[in-house]
């Protein structure tokens, strides 16, 4: 009986619920509670039906372990103020968005002028006081009041959040640990602490060690001796305080430079803007009437950004490498940048560097396939992208949002062999209103959509592409788990990932299109690659 045993995944946040939950803003954390072996209790519910990940965590300490993912690469996350700060520009984008929503045969200005009223009453803030946003906030988001209005008040500092949640995770680093269960005080009065831990030992309860490892060998050496390996990175640069001028940026970045446990890779933007880079499209229209993420949205690189992005990968302006002056490399995520500006790192740093003895391998850590062939595709529509948004091909629908990469992307990726990690959010996979609820079609969403990009460099013409079939160690598990995503229903945890892996095994079986994808390998093997040698692998050459 075929079984999988180990995985890997290249984005996603271990910590994130309890972090958000224990997390009281004193200084310093004393108590034994502040630490991330303690699980905030879930809503079975939500998780059993794979609902959106708010309710229930979908990589804590217990399932990572008691569903074998060995290798995490665990992004460090400020939650970005965006998120809980009200529109600037409510009057046009409210009227935008419910045209959409409604339909221009239903919509009229009146229903946007009570609207504008609603969502202005809803979406202040107040500087930080109590407003009914930040209630709605909380309970669709499941994060306290209290955090809320921290993160919209004066004292929320991206970096000193940084470090203040690198150090949560130091608090327990290679020390061999037990979970722990949280339960919120007002939910103590109808709940049993032991009958829960009874009936959920599995998603709830497990003893381990997680190292937060130095260098590829050290990671290689964690897994031999059966603990957890984790590797940080981190998600936005804005985390560096990017509003403020380059030294005090570059200053911050020295200090991330010399921790003991290096940060591999940055995802250079997130969801809004960063002051460095464009950042891609990625809230749905009905967010949009709450969420502004306007400012930079379709932008290239700034001045600034250029110079942080040198310095963080060690390059002068010559495009020379030069870690004993910008001190060692890390790495860049394409994830989150838009087409206009992956298309410029692309062009004036990867490609150039590809002829050198130091060349930049490209990571996407959590994304998808858009269908598209060329990124100016992608560039051109992309003020035009709204919800429903597909391209077909190859026999499948794609959501071709330009967060997404096209065949382009994936050609320059497979060049700098690069790794791309794929994203169980299943709007980002583009599986349709139908196929939601048809759990027989979640594993086929994530084969079509490594399948679109394989075939990208297999049926590509560019002379470069001397050697194609590596493409097979190009892809590996990026779930985004505990980034707020909505996951396909059948695979909402790690707890899931064996089945996944042995539902791609019998869908991959039964493409006839197999061995021009595999070439020699047999399909067991190129699904294990995916669930966890391939990123392993890159990290143990590329993490230096």
């Amino acid at each position: 009986m075929t079984t999988i045993a180990r995985f890997a995944d290249l984005h996603c946040h271990p910590h994130m619920r309890s972090y958000n939950w224990l997390h009281k803003h004193r200084t310093p954390e004393e108590r034994s509670k502040y630490n991330p072996w303690w699980i905030v209790l879930p809503k079975k519910k939500p998780e059993e039906e794979g609902k959106r990940a708010a309710a229930y965590s979908q990589c804590d300490l217990a399932k990572i372990v008691n569903g074998n993912l060995q290798l995490a690469f665990l992004s460090l996350y400020p939650l970005e103020r965006g998120w809980v700060t009200g529109r600037r520009d409510a009057t046009q984008e409210v009227a935008k968005n419910l045209k959409k929503i409604f339909g221009e045969n239903r919509f009229n200005e009146s229903i946007s002028v009570f609207m504008n009223k609603v969502l202005r009453i809803i979406g202040n803030d107040k500087k930080g006081e109590l407003a009914i946003r930040d209630i709605l906030q909380a309970i669709f988001m499941k994060i306290p009041l209290r955090r809320i209005n921290y993160v919209q008040s004066n004292k929320y500092d991206y970096f000193k959040e940084l470090l203040e949640e690198k150090k949560f995770l130091d608090k327990r680093n290679n020390k061999e640990t037990s979970t722990e269960l949280f339960i919120p005080f007002y939910k103590k009065l109808f709940v049993n602490k032991k009958k829960i831990l009874a009936r959920e030992g599995d998603n709830l309860s497990a003893t381990g060690e997680f190292v937060l490892t130095i260098n590829g060998k050290d990671v290689e050496n964690v897994i031999n001796s059966k603990k957890n390996a984790f590797v940080l990175t981190i998600e936005g640069a804005n985390v560096f305080n990017t509003h403020e001028e380059f030294e005090s940026i570059q200053n911050k970045i020295k200090v991330v430079k010399k921790w003991t446990e290096p940060i591999f890779f940055i995802t250079f933007t997130h969801h809004f803007n960063n002051f460095l880079a464009g950042h891609a499209h990625s809230i749905p229209d009905a967010g949009n009437l709450l969420l502004d993420q306007s400012e930079g949205l379709n932008s290239g690189f700034t001045p600034k950004g250029l110079k942080v992005l040198r310095y963080l990968l060690a390059i002068n302006e010559e495009g020379l490498y030069k870690p004993d002056e910008f001190g060692r490399r890390i790495l860049i995520d394409v994830k989150h940048l838009n087409a206009k500006s992956r298309n410029e790192y692309y062009r004036n740093f990867v490609l150039p560097s590809l002829k050198s003895d130091n060349p930049i391998p490209v990571i996407a850590s959590h994304v998808a396939y858009t269908g598209k062939i060329v990124l100016q595709q992608l560039i051109d529509r992309m003020e035009d992208e709204e919800d429903g948004d597909f391209t077909e091909r190859n026999g499948h629908k794609f959501n071709n949002w330009n967060i997404n990469l096209c065949d382009e992307d994936v050609i320059n990726i497979y060049k700098s062999k690069g790794l791309i990690g794929i994203n169980l959010d299943q709007r980002v996979l583009g599986v349709s209103k139908e196929d939601i609820t048809k759990e027989d079609t979640h594993a086929n969403y994530v084969w079509q959509n490594i399948k679109g990009m394989m075939l990208a460099v297999i049926n590509s013409n560019d002379p470069d592409l001397t050697v194609k079939n590596e493409i097979t160690q190009t892809f590996c598990l990026g779930t985004d788990f505990d980034g707020f995503i909505d996951p396909l229903n059948k695979y909402p945890t790690v707890m899931n990932f064996e089945q996944l892996g042995l539902d791609l095994i019998e869908v991959i079986e039964n493409d006839p299109d197999k061995s021009k994808l595999l070439f020699d390998l047999d399909v067991e093997t190129f699904v294990k690659k995916i669930c966890f040698d391939n990123a392993y692998d890159f990290v143990v050459k590329n993490f230096k």
